[in-house]
Formats: C-alpha cells, sequence, structure tokens
C-alpha cells in the first residue's frame, strides 16, 4: 500500500500514522518531556518549594550524616559534596537531563531506516522486501524522537513519585550536589511507620554513602561505558514488530495493540541483541558490588545512628520487587536486574571479603579499575582477594604484590 492512500478506505496507511501524531509531533520534544515528567512525579498537582524550616532541617541532619559517613571505611567522600532538597519536580527535570543520553541511544535504535534494521536482525533474505516491516521501520524512524521523549517523562515521572534521593537507581550523577526529595522522605516514613527525623538522616546517610562510591572516577566511568553500551545495543527487529500487526486493518485494534507495549518487557524483548548478552554479566555482578557495599556501609553508619535503621533497610529493599512495568522501564533502558537477589548477592560478597581480610577489604575495592571484581569473583570473594594480593592463609595476612602486566618475568630466576 502507499503511503498517499486516502483515508477512509478501509485500510490503514503509514500516511494516517504520521496525521495521527501530528498534533503531538511539533515543537521540542525534549520540552514536552520535563512537562509530563513533572506532571507526573506531581499527580497532575501543584506543589509548593521546600519549606525554609524542613530546609534548615535537612541542613543540620546533613552535618551528622556527612561526618559519620566520612568516618565510614573505604569511602571517600568528595570535599565539596553538599545536600539539596528539591521538589518531586525539580528531581524529574534533574533526573531527565542525567538519563536523556540514554534514551537518546535507545533512540537511535528505533530510528534506524528498515532496510538497516531488516539486513542486521532478519534472517530470511525475502523479508528484505516486506513492505509491512518496512512500513514500521520507517513510521519508528519518524516518530521515535517524539516517542522516546514522551516516554522518558512519563517514566521519569513513575520514578519522581516515589524517590527519596538521587540514588533510588544507582546511577552516577556528574555533580558533588546531591539531591534528597522531602516530599517522598515523608511518604516513605509514613508508609513504613517510622519517625520522620530518623527517615531524614537515613535518606541522607544512603545518599551520602551512594555518591561516596559512585563518585569514585573510574567506578563511574564503568557504569556510565556499560550503560551507554547498553542502551546502544538495541536493535529495532523490524519483522517482528510488523508480525505483531501482520493482518489487523482496524485502527482501534492497532492503538489495542500498541497499548500493550506499554509493558517495557514486551517492546525491549523485540530489540534485545546478542551484545546484551555479554553486557549483562559484567552489570549485575558491578551493581551488586555496589549495592552490596552500599548496605554493608549503611549498617556501619546507622546501627548505633538510627534505632529504625533495620526496618527502614528492609522496606527499603522491598521496593526492589516493585511489578508496576512504568517503575521498572529504566531497568530494562539501562540493563539493570535489580531484585532482593541482586542486593543478596552483593551482600554475600562483601562479607566474604571482610570476613577474610576485614576493612582492608573495603578500601582496596574502590581503589583502581583493574581491583574491581569479575563476575566469577563476585560469587567467589576468596578468588577476589587472592588476585589483588591479600592472601588471608599467609601469616598477618601479607600483602603480595601483583604486578600490572607480565614484562617482568623474563627477569625471574
Amino acid at each position: 500500500m502507499s503511503s498517499t492512500d486516502p483515508p477512509g478506505n478501509g485500510n490503514f496507511g503509514f500516511g494516517d500514522l504520521n496525521r495521527l501524531f501530528a498534533g503531538l509531533a511539533g515543537g521540542d520534544p525534549w520540552a514536552q518531556a520535563v512537562q509530563i515528567a513533572q506532571s507526573v512525579a506531581t499527580s497532575g498537582g501543584t506543589e509548593p518549594n521546600v519549606d525554609p524550616v524542613v530546609r534548615m532541617a535537612y541542613e543540620d541532619l546533613a552535618r551528622v550524616a556527612d561526618l559519620h559517613v566520612r568516618q565510614a571505611p573505604g569511602l571517600r567522600l568528595p570535599t565539596d559534596t553538599s545536600i539539596k532538597p528539591v521538589t518531586r519536580a525539580a528531581w524529574a527535570e534533574t533526573s531527565l537531563s542525567i538519563y536523556r543520553p540514554f534514551f537518546e541511544r535507545f533512540g537511535d535504535a528505533l530510528a534506524r531506516p528498515a532496510a538497516e534494521q531488516l539486513a542486521v536482525n532478519a534472517t530470511d533474505p525475502e523479508l528484505a522486501n516486506d513492505p509491512l516491516a518496512a512500513m514500521f521501520g520507517q513510521m519508528f524512524q519518524s516518530m521515535s524522537p517524539m516517542l522516546v521523549a514522551i516516554s522518558a517523562g512519563s517514566m521519569i515521572g513513575h520514578l519522581g513519585r516515589l524517590a527519596i534521593g538521587q540514588y533510588d537507581l544507582p546511577v552516577p550523577r556528574p555533580t558533588n550536589e546531591v539531591l534528597v526529595v522531602p516530599a517522598g522522605v515523608d511518604a516513605a516514613a509514613q508508609a513504613w511507620h517510622v519517625p520522620l527525623p530518623e527517615m531524614r538522616l537515613w535518606a541522607l546517610v544512603h545518599e551520602l554513602v551512594a555518591h561516596a562510591i559512585l563518585s569514585v572516577p573510574h567506578v563511574r566511568d564503568r557504569l556510565d561505558a556499560l550503560f551507554i553500551d547498553f542502551a546502544t545495543a538495541f536493535r529495532l527487529d523490524s519483522p517482528a514488530l510488523a508480525e505483531q500487526f501482520e493482518g489487523i486493518t482496524d485502527l482501534a485494534k492497532i492503538s489495542e495493540l500498541a497499548e500493550s507495549f506499554n509493558d517495557p518487557g514486551r517492546l525491549f524483548a523485540l530489540m534485545r541483541t546478542p551484545i546484551h548478552d555479554l553486557l549483562v554479566p559484567q552489570l549485575e555482578a558491578l551493581m551488586a558490588v555496589v549495592l552490596g557495599a552500599i548496605d554493608y556501609l549503611m549498617g556501619r553508619v546507622c546501627s548505633n545512628l538510627i534505632p529504625s535503621h533495620l526496618d527502614i533497610r528492609q522496606h527499603f529493599a522491598d521496593r526492589a520487587d516493585r511489578s508496576d512495568p512504568g517503575d521498572r522501564f529504566m531497568e530494562h533502558l539501562l540493563g539493570l536486574d535489580i531484585t532482593l537477589e541482586t542486593i543478596e548477592r552483593g551482600r554475600r560478597f562483601v562479607a566474604g571479603v571482610v570476613d577474610r581480610i576485614g576493612d582492608d577489604g573495603l578500601v582496596r575495592l574502590w581503589q583502581d579499575e583493574l581491583d574491581l571484581p569479575t563476575p566469577a569473583e563476585v560469587d567467589a570473594p576468596g578468588l577476589w582477594v587472592a588476585r589483588i594480593g591479600l592472601d588471608p592463609d599467609l601469616p598477618g595476612g601479607t600483602i603480595i604484590e601483583v604486578p600490572d602486566d607480565l614484562s617482568g618475568l623474563d627477569e625471574l630466576p
């Protein structure tokens, strides 16, 4: 069918899709995304600025949290780190700017021409001339900037509804200004039945501990690279997508099927490639270590500081099992699969390291990019301890210097 076929003849062509979305496509899609994110985060209502009294309360508690975090083993909190209480709307706007590069890489996959998609994904050469597959490739090419921006706004808005700080998802931030969301902290304190001052202090400690780890340059760079690579690796499987719509000519049924793609798992399954299979073990291993270290250090800092620490810790971890597809969109996009098992895997690794070599292991963990554990070492911390040269079986936990390369082997007797 030609894209110039007139509407109303019993068929639905690509030209009709263009007209259908024309009203949404005007203007800057990312400006619209900010408005959507803020509206979703605030449930469409108005939101007052953070009360000055509340802001002062956070400033007082931030000094306490900062002091205790800087004394925790293995943490190097940047000297210019500061806490900034913000509204949900402000959190959404800032977070959208942080996540935008990942969404744009994902959008590039949607925007690739149908011919390229068929060449990459189709196993049957005859599919290269499939007009239906070509139509959907062209459709996503023209609409993807708008679709991706609007989806980004919606998903970030969903995250903003529950956010207590900027590290609810452990994604590095480029500055040392750490955001907390008093409205989110208040809601969590009420829902979890914990005293508000304790919830506020716990949130501050959590954000500072996470920031200390995620602002380590090689940790930040490694995670950013993995996230970018994961978002870039998506490829739109035009034939598979066309197959979903094959034989449907009714606009209502097309809209109904399109609505089903609100489940990110279904959309991302159509776009997954073998590259993702290579990246997932690396992402899961590093994320487990980061989350395990945060959890352990939170315990060290909060056990005697915040009476309700264990209750808050459990509630916060339980949020990892949320089932709302919108809330999990970012995890699908970045290759994250944060579950209770992910956190428990990290806990086991950190506990295994500390049991063998004490706090020295926490110091060494973030010392160098080459010291980051491999996926196999995350599940066998003794292997990591041996590789970095701290052998617990030698007297006094003797440190063995491990060379960076093999250039000196010829000099050995």
